[in-house]
């Protein structure tokens, strides 16, 4: 039997150090141009790809234009976020601190998040919209578990899209 002192030493893993709700991604509410111009680009497309005579093309086109009607459509549901001294727990999934590496802080459409780099091959990112949390707070307790890192730099992937964005914006800039 172990003594009930060294029982108090022991830290509660189950404790949780943080826990806030909020959405579970970034969300914006698209306007009219951008439904119209992912239209247009996906007939577009589909037209091309139809005199190459690639028709299972033709139905992955169409299934991501309908992911991406989908996902900028349908308001994100309301999640749990929790930090213990086991993990981060994200939407019910525990990510324990040996499969993080790092996070940082980024701001998308408005909303501050805090991102988690993964050392595991899916998800190599973990991402919770912070809502109403101190980005202080996050970033005290997160910091005793994992390496704190301004934005990493961009990649050739994240210029590109920049670059396409510039070129072929969806949506009107009003």
């Amino acid at each position: 039997m172990e003594n009930p002192s060294a029982l108090k030493d022991k830290p509660d893993l189950n404790e949780t150090l943080l826990a806030w709700k909020g959405p579970s991604h970034p969300f914006k509410k698209r306007d009219r141009v951008f439904y119209q111009t992912v239209a247009a680009l996906t007939i577009l497309l589909i037209v091309i790809v139809f005199f190459l005579h690639e028709f299972l093309l033709i139905a992955v086109i169409l299934s991501v234009a309908f992911v991406v009607y989908a996902i900028s459509s349908i308001p994100p549901v309301e999640v749990e976020h929790k930090i213990t001294p086991m993990g981060f727990e994200n939407a019910g999934r525990l990510f324990h601190w040996i499969e993080l590496s790092s996070f940082w802080f980024d701001d998308k459409w408005g909303q501050k998040m805090v991102i988690l780099q993964t050392r595991l091959p899916f998800p190599g990112q973990v991402r919770a919209v912070l809502k109403d949390v101190s980005e202080d707070k996050v970033k005290e307790i997160i910091g005793k578990y994992l390496l704190f890192m301004e934005k990493p730099p961009k990649t050739w992937v994240d210029n590109a899209s920049d670059w396409l964005n510039k070129k072929i914006p969806l949506e009107s800039s009003s």
